[in-house]
């Protein structure tokens, strides 16, 4: 049985008089789901869009973004999505983002089995629990996306998101099986791992493949790391570098690299998201004032994005409100009628 319960954001409450009862906003729920592939108890947190339980709109589906070290992204991550996917600026749909609160962390985003040495004690192996991602992405593929889709209105497009860790697990499941999700997110990626096992693993993708598979978006940040490179050369750096070398060679991927001056590697995972979902999402923003003038232009705009990212995407009628009142409150009575009919069209009346 799936236990679950709302995550709170407690800080965050209004008081008005005394003795009212105070008011909390949800941001999530908390999932427990059985994982046979691993043989434990998985804690899931999930966010819904604003517009997911909103009676007044046709129910509509939502893309899904997985997100690695739940306990740690979760809170700030489902504000920003929320915030660039809000009308009528969004450069996001709205998404469902599933946070995956981890376990044995080192366990299940590794890719191989570590054999290095305690720099300070040569008889200790450094991550001796490494080695698990395999299964882990078997349990996100085989268990948990279907979990998601059976219990909540999904689209079909996902993208999973790492850091660190969780960046070089990103990278590792494109290289593996791209199929996975549509796009791909890798926040400061420990690309060092076991002597830059991953930048090996590119190569031979290429020289087996030739190019990399088409309708798929990879991101990558990069921190300076400022303070730590003054005290050692960071293996790091060194190949974020080298695989960004290889990638930019290759030209077939939607791939985009920034590096974030003044971040360090604990805090590039904001400012890399943001960057990251606009890029993934890049052409889905459409110019309000401009539909005014040409209200064709929105279904243009669709059509373009959704052959750019090979799954179909429409306006939500959410969206389509907005338009509606805007070109209402402005006083273009042929674009208001435009959209009106372009409503029913995609959501008739019952």
């Amino acid at each position: 049985m799936n236990n679950w319960f709302k995550i709170v954001y407690i800080p965050l409450f209004l008081l008005f008089t005394l003795g009212k009862a105070q008011e909390t906003l949800t941001i999530g729920e908390k999932q427990n789901l059985f994982s046979k592939v691993l043989n434990e108890n998985r804690e899931i947190w999930v966010h819904l869009p604003k517009t997911y339980n909103d009676n007044t709109i046709s129910p509509a589906k939502y893309p899904v973004i997985y997100l690695l070290d739940g306990e740690i992204n979760f809170e700030y991550y489902t504000g920003l999505t929320d915030f660039i996917a809000r009308t009528p600026y969004a450069d996001i749909p709205e998404c469902i983002v599933v946070g995956i609160k981890n376990t044995e962390r080192t366990r299940d985003l590794t890719p191989t089995k570590a054999q290095k040495k305690s720099p300070v004690n040569p008889n200790v192996i450094l991550f001796a629990d490494s080695g698990g991602s395999e299964k882990f992405v078997k349990f996100i593929q085989e268990e948990l996306k279907p979990f998601i889709r059976k219990n909540y209105r999904t689209q079909d497009y996902s993208v999973l998101v790492g850091h660190s860790f969780g960046g070089l697990f990103a990278i590792n499941t494109f290289l593996t099986n791209p199929d996975y999700f549509n796009a791909y997110v890798a926040n400061d990626p420990s690309l060092w791992w076991d002597n830059k096992v991953m930048i090996a693993k590119t190569k031979e993708y290429l020289e087996k493949n030739k190019k990399f598979p088409v309708k798929k978006s990879l991101y990558v940040s990069q921190a300076d790391n400022e303070e730590q490179q003054k005290n050692w050369n960071s293996d790091m750096t060194q190949a974020i570098e080298e695989f960004k070398e290889i990638i930019q060679k290759n030209g077939s991927l939607n791939y985009k690299h920034s590096f974030f001056e003044g971040e360090t590697h604990g805090t590039v995972s904001y400012p890399g998201n943001y960057e990251a979902l606009k890029f993934i999402f890049k052409g889905f923003r459409s110019d309000i004032k401009q539909l005014a003038k040409n209200p064709k232009l929105l279904e243009d705009d669709y059509k373009k994005f959704s052959e750019k990212m090979g799954t179909d995407f429409t306006p939500s009628e959410n969206y389509l409100n907005v338009v509606i009142k805007f070109m209402k409150s402005n006083g273009f009575k042929e674009s208001e009628t435009y959209f009106i009919h372009l409503k029913d069209r995609y959501y008739p009346k019952k």
